[in-house]
């Protein structure tokens, strides 16, 4: 498969206290075309500042990022992103939440409509279309956060913590449906978590992060068979997090 994006050099400070504080520092990243790629690490190594980065929210101090070969550092609305919190319009039902992507680029919104009656089923949202925000349960309000994430129409999808603040059993159904609509669009995706058991039962890779600055230490790759056998699930989930307490 293709790279998609790429990432070259990364590096990113923030004042604190009145110093700058470097919180990325020469990191690369390449994410091939419909790959499921996670990144996990302990907390303050960087990773939501990458996904930052990469989402144009915030520009680097060094480096680059292009997507499929074009410069895009800097620049926002280009890759689809969803913070940890859903940020939906209290006063908009669901259809209105998802189509602001579109209003946003003044988009052809009765294409856009037709198109969101085809994914609301895909979702699960098809018997919510008309639902305010407050009317939803924490998992429903995540798939509509996703489905307008997805009307943004970008290559690539960047995910903070989408199922953080879930209760334990709504979070595995909603890993698991995330896991059939990844294929199903035939998405590329880019997690942010911390729940490693997350990130082996989605990826395809994960990229372990680590330090202050923050940089990737390894890579693993995953397949089926991996994600089949509970021991070699077992095995890769030690193993991460060994290198995790190696480096605090």
């Amino acid at each position: 498969m293709p790279v998609i994006l790429s990432a070259e050099g990364l590096a990113k400070s923030f004042l604190l206290n009145g110093e700058p504080r470097l919180i990325i520092s020469g990191l690369d990243l390449k994410v091939r075309d419909g790959v499921f790629l996670s990144i996990v690490g302990s907390s303050g190594c960087g990773k939501s500042t990458l996904l930052g980065l990469l989402a144009g929210i915030t520009r680097p101090d060094k480096g680059r990022i292009t997507l499929r070969g074009e410069d895009i550092t800097g620049k926002s609305g280009v890759l689809g992103y969803m913070p940890q919190e859903d940020l939906l319009f209290p006063w908009l039902n669901v259809l209105e939440n998802a189509l602001i992507p579109v209003r946003v680029r003044n988009g052809d919104l009765k294409t856009a409509l037709g198109k969101l009656h085809q994914l609301l089923p895909v979702f699960g949202l098809q018997d919510h279309a008309k639902h305010l925000p407050y009317q939803l349960s924490g998992g429903l309000r995540q798939r509509t956060a996703l489905l307008r994430t997805c009307m943004m129409e970008t290559p690539l999808l960047l995910l903070d913590e989408p199922f953080a603040n879930l209760d334990a059993i709504t979070r595995l159904q909603l890993q698991e449906w995330l896991s059939e609509i990844t294929r199903e669009l035939k998405l590329t995706v880019i997690l942010v978590t911390h729940d490693i058991d997350e990130a082996i039962r989605l990826s395809d890779e994960i990229h372990l992060m680590q330090g202050q600055p923050g940089n990737f230490v390894k890579r693993f790759e995953l397949n089926e068979e991996t994600k089949a056998d509970e021991k070699l699930r077992i095995g890769l989930k030690k193993e991460i997090i060994d290198r995790v307490k190696g480096t605090l």
